[in-house]
């Protein structure tokens, strides 16, 4: 389960509402200021916790955490979460968006790759699709969003990963229009052509 909810709840914010700063909370849980705010910005987002006078976790929230505990066990017993999907067409924006200096230089910087200007959408299987949140439990590596004088771009959660065998990176905007069961792969390279892949194909990632 998310050691985010996980902590709110041995706080008992299931019954109440909890009064933590986001230091405090990136203290608690040995993640830093930024992380903990970008954290609960998304539990928030998915409806898992309300913040309104304090944070309290949601009905939803408590569903969620019961529903993750076994699973979560069992991937952490294994040693690591993979899961399959297949390959579909997406809204056709990553080129715009990884071809942008600032997403650009915070990949090269923090991933050590220069992206290819495109990304990979994979439409997760039913079965599949709890591990999404499994993922989002472990603390990733943070692409900082930027400014521009028309508008501003929100940050990347980006895990390391592996599809069908090939180096990639799974990225979660903060921002997305996707669906929860369409997830983003990027790479150095064209994924479709190295994986020699087309939409509808299945491909198995590995975190």
């Amino acid at each position: 389960m998310d050691k985010v909810l996980l902590f709110l709840l041995k706080k008992g914010g299931n019954r109440k509402n909890i009064r933590i700063t986001t230091a405090e909370l990136g203290r608690a849980l040995d993640m830093s200021q930024q992380n903990a705010s970008r954290r609960l910005n998304l539990l928030a987002a998915e409806g898992l916790i309300e913040r309104k006078n304090g944070i309290r976790i949601t009905p939803f929230g408590m569903k969620k955490i019961r529903a993750h505990y076994d699973s979560l066990k069992r991937a952490l017993e294994k040693g690591g979460t993979s899961f399959s999907g297949r390959i579909v067409d997406g809204f056709r924006k990553g080129k715009y968006y990884l071809s942008l200096p600032g997403y650009k230089k915070e990949i090269k910087d923090k991933l050590c790759f220069v992206p290819y200007p495109g990304t990979l959408n994979v439409e997760l299987e039913k079965k599949e699709l709890k591990k999404r949140s499994e993922i989002l439990n472990e603390e990733p590596v943070v692409i900082n969003g930027f400014r521009t004088k028309e508008r501003t771009f929100g940050d990347l959660f980006a895990y390391p990963c592996k599809i069908d065998g090939c180096d990639a990176v799974l990225v979660f905007p903060l921002r997305s229009n996707h669906p929860q069961n369409i997830i983003e792969i990027v790479a150095d390279v064209n994924l479709r052509k190295a994986l020699k892949k087309e939409k509808g194909a299945s491909v198995m990632v590995e975190i």
